[in-house]
């Protein structure tokens, strides 16, 4: 797994490399495992009917905009997910990181920022959109990104570079009709920059915009939800509903954090070494790193190939946001305890718990997917830890452990509006149907957990979702229900302040009550 830097991002929450760990909630494969829960019909979006064929094609791309084309070209054609294709292209490709840097900030900025493209390109294009083959909008967008938001490069580079891409690809009658294109956006945007929102600026990053020689956006003074999805690129119904939760500053700060790189983390296994020395030998290798917030945490300042830093084959470090980090500290086992990780795979939490309980006691990882037991038997034996055992559970639930336990951890699948910096398709993977069918599975997974420990037990509840739907009140619907399971704490993360947003709650049963 490659974490990008600075002006890239795209990291996985995961102990074990990106080719075998799908990301830790709300992923599209542990989304899809539990569906069956409540026959949670549709998900994840797919197109309606596959694009025809694209001239993206099989061959091995030349650069960073091939790559980034290749991996944008097949994300909307299959609905694919960006990473996964990015990682399996470029070691196919053996890319220079340079070039693989380029095409994460090219290929996760296109997604991201995808809306905001779009209004900016149908400004200078005069033909119907649906006239336009989506391969070569698809260049289109890499195009404008690139002159648009991508301040250190020359815009002619960029325009003709990607005129170039055009012509490998073997689409030389695109060449004039993208040349003119580009350039036309190019002359459009000044080096003018604002600090403040408006109808003719582009917002870039820590709270600049650039000024366009025209009106893009609707008047952020009069219709501020409309201009914050278009020019911060997120779905209307999305920013309804958070436009009537946050006023407009927040929006701001919520659209410049989830469209920016944001900081990567290391989780220290503190059985095997120490954060300093994990520090000194990072250090040594000449990586930029400092400590976290938590006394296990490292936060990364630079871009690395994860499987090649000092001490990952050795099992010193898991890659771990501190949002999540905080849910096994919330939970607080203890060695010796007998604990059930509800949702597990593919083992990054459980491992969280394990590490703290000093590798003593039992931790049950249980999880719908029979085949993504693998994944939690590697992330266990990377780490040194014994005490793992990985559970294939039905997706009704009728063959969960009974327990009793000690304690139970519930990472449930969620709509991921936490972390959409970090899954730059979640924005437009999630709908409002969604936010009414997860509560529902949320509510019943902490339900099965809350009925499995002990008295005196307790029950961590974790989403990377900042929804009202699927946090407090999925809590107080199961409170209200089960009897004897009283709320102790709870913990809400803003996104930006400064990790990962999402949620926390910890649930008690109260001593002599029978689950």
């Amino acid at each position: 797994m490659w974490l990008p830097t600075g002006k890239h991002t795209g990291a996985r929450d995961s102990a074990v490399p990106a080719a075998a760990a799908p990301h830790d909630c709300g992923r599209r494969s542990r989304l899809n495992a539990h569906r069956d829960f409540n026959s949670l019909a549709s998900i994840v979006p797919r197109p309606a009917s596959p694009e025809p064929r694209s001239p993206a094609a099989s061959p091995l791309p030349h650069g960073a905009r091939d790559l980034a084309f290749q991996v944008l070209d097949e994300y909307k054609r299959q609905g694919t997910f960006v990473r996964a294709a990015l990682d399996e292209r470029a070691r196919a490709a053996l890319i220079a990181p340079a070039d693989r840097a380029l095409a994460v900030e090219l290929a996760f900025g296109v997604v991201r920022r995808q809306s905001t493209l779009n209004t900016i390109l149908q400004a200078h294009v005069r033909r119907p959109r649906h006239n336009i083959e989506g391969a070569l909008w698809t260049l289109l967008q890499i195009g404008a990104y690139q002159v648009v938001f991508l301040e250190s490069m020359p815009r002619h580079a960029a325009v003709d570079e990607t005129v170039e891409t055009a012509k490998r690809l073997g689409r030389r009658r695109w060449a004039g009709f993208l040349n003119g294109t580009l350039r036309s956006v190019a002359a459009s945007v000044s080096d003018e920059l604002l600090d403040h929102p408006a109808a003719d600026a582009v917002p870039l990053a820590a709270g600049r915009f650039r000024r366009s020689d025209r009106p893009l956006f609707a008047d952020p003074g009069r219709e501020p939800a409309d201009y914050f999805a278009r020019a911060f690129s997120f779905p209307d119904w999305l920013v309804a509903r958070w436009a009537g939760r946050f006023d407009f500053e927040e929006l701001v700060r919520l659209g410049f954090w989830f469209n920016a790189p944001q900081a990567h983390y290391l989780r220290v296994n503190r059985l095997l070494t120490s954060r300093d020395d994990l520090l000194a030998a990072l250090a040594q290798a000449g990586v930029d790193a400092r400590p976290g917030e938590l006394p296990e945490s490292i936060r990364l300042e630079s871009s690395r190939n994860i499987e090649r830093l000092p001490g990952f084959d050795a099992g010193w470090f898991s890659v771990q946001d501190e949002t999540a980090m905080r849910a096994a500290v919330l939970l607080d086992p203890q060695p010796g305890m007998h604990v059930l990780d509800l949702c597990a795979a593919p083992g990054t939490k459980a491992a969280h718990l394990a590490e703290r309980m000093a590798n003593q006691g039992r931790i049950i990882a249980a999880d719908v997917n029979p085949q993504r037991r693998g994944q939690i038997d590697e992330t266990a034996r990377r780490l040194r830890l014994d005490m793992i055992e990985p559970r294939a559970i039905h997706a009704d639930g009728s063959n969960l452990p009974e327990g009793p336990f000690d304690a139970a951890l519930v990472d449930v699948p969620c709509s991921n509006t936490g972390v959409l910096g970090k899954r730059p398709e979640a924005r437009w993977r999630i709908g409002p149907r969604d936010l009414d069918e997860l509560p529902r599975l949320q509510q019943r997974l902490l339900l099965d957990a809350c009925r499995r420990v002990k008295a005196g037990g307790r029950v961590a509840y974790s989403t990377c979702s900042i929804e009202p739907e699927e946090n407090e009140r999925v809590v107080q619907a199961v409170v209200s229900r089960q009897a004897g399971i009283v709320l102790s704490d709870e913990v809400q993360y803003a996104p930006g302040r400064p990790a990962d947003g999402g949620y926390q709650a910890l649930l008690e049963r109260r001593a002599g009550q029978a689950s």
